[in-house]
């Protein structure tokens, strides 16, 4: 019964890991499973959980936000439920079960690996059913690769471009870690996830992919003997160019609009995803210098919105959906004000300080801070559970504790 249990229990924490596959409501019962078993695990071993000043640094985001609805004239539960993975992953990583290690870990980084693949995989099948290989490298007049909309608007549900392409590149990070080992299995997923993280064509994923490449070449190249360097250096500069030739046309696209459109303003029918960013910034900066002691909270976005109405003879901000402040820093500032804003600084002060010797989390958590800057990654199910599920995985599982469990031959990411 015990190890039926135990792998049980197992298994739960690897289907956390195929979040890439799931809808977020299936997401959701993967992590209620897994909390329902470590809280069994709990009471039947007769464990007090733990509650200390650990577990209130590392849940710092949900008392936040929490205790910010409480005083709030209209309290959001939806938007409190959503906040909850910031509660409890931390909770179940913090009182896991003695048997959950090292190997657990790396097997629940290879499951989320596999998982990518797949969703790749399904989203070419998907592709290719209704459309010819012409159309996959097609961009837009509007600097849209077609491939990415397709698969956004028509696969089972949706995952929003710049999200799945911070599966890509977490995904890709892992991998490149082991890639010194000669192991095909990451070389195959290197060029998987290059390819495909250019077809989806986020930007600042692109941009956090090629500082993550110079940062981990400048690291690691200082390891290798001459000779060594010059071939590592060669087989980068060759693997570039065979992933990005065919890319190309996205690739400068996307990139050169930023150029030529971020001196064009919104107007009417007329607008992108440059000069909606240039409104946006503007419109942020423009509630900034009235901004309330406590911030705008729920009423953000009606803010907004009004003075893009205000300020814009466009309605663009209703046709394409929720135009929010596509900067997590600037969301917190004007939604909880200067306070909430420095609680929030507190929180990733103590993510860095727990993760700054282990040069992955380094990579993953900078990683997350930049992809911060252009998208508010951490006011949706994808992104706060990946983002919680990861940190927690590094913060929480290290070699000095896997010791006490079976698997002291595992070796430490």
């Amino acid at each position: 019964m015990n190890k039926s249990l135990e792998k049980i229990t197992k298994v739960s924490l690897y289907s956390l890991s195929l979040i890439p596959l799931l809808k977020e409501n299936f997401n959701s019962l993967c992590i209620i499973i897994f909390t329902l078993l470590v809280i069994f695990y709990l009471l039947k071993n007769k464990i007090k959980p733990k509650f200390g000043k650990e577990f209130l640094f590392s849940t710092l985001l949900f008392w936040m936000f929490f205790l910010y609805q409480l005083f709030t004239p209209e309290i959001d539960f939806k938007a409190i439920l959503k906040h909850l993975p910031f509660l409890i992953i931390p909770f179940i990583f913090i009182n896991k079960p003695i048997f959950i290690g090292l190997k657990e870990k790396r097997i629940a980084i290879t499951t989320f690996q596999i998982s990518v693949l797949f969703q790749c995989l399904f989203y070419v099948i998907t592709f290719f059913i209704e459309n010819g290989v012409n159309n996959f490298f097609y961009v837009s007049n509007e600097n849209i690769p077609f491939f990415r909309e397709y698969v956004l608007n028509n696969y089972l549900f949706k995952i929003h471009p710049t999200y799945f392409s911070a599966y890509l590149l977490l995904s890709f990070t892992f991998s490149l870690f082991k890639i010194l080992n000669v192991r095909y299995l990451n070389l195959f997923n290197l060029i998987v996830t290059t390819f495909f993280i250019f077809i989806f064509s986020s930007r600042i994923v692109i941009v956090a992919y090629f500082l993550t490449v110079i940062c981990f070449m400048f690291l690691r190249i200082r390891e290798l003997k001459l000779k060594q360097r010059i071939i590592f250096s060669g087989l980068v500069i060759i693997f570039f160019i065979l992933i990005i030739a065919p890319n190309r046309n996205i690739f400068f696209k996307r990139f050169n609009e930023i150029k030529t459109e971020i001196n064009k303003p919104v107007e009417g029918n007329y607008y992108n995803s440059t000069n909606t960013r240039v409104a946006i910034i503007k419109c942020s900066i423009n509630l900034f210098k009235e901004l309330p002691v406590f911030g705008y909270g729920d009423s953000l976005q009606k803010e907004l919105n009004n003075c893009y109405e205000a300020s814009y003879n466009s309605n663009f901000y209703k046709i394409s959906g929720e135009f929010n402040t596509h900067n997590y820093y600037v969301h917190n500032l004007l939604f909880g004000g200067v306070f909430y804003f420095l609680l929030f600084l507190l929180f990733l002060t103590w993510i860095f300080k727990r993760v700054r010797k282990s040069p992955i989390g380094i990579f993953i958590l900078i990683q997350f801070l930049i992809i911060n800057l252009t998208e508010n990654y951490l006011i949706r199910h994808y992104g706060i559970v990946t983002f919680m599920y990861f940190t927690a995985l590094i913060i929480f599982i290290k070699s000095d504790q896997d010791q006490k469990t079976k698997n002291t031959t595992a070796k430490p990411i």
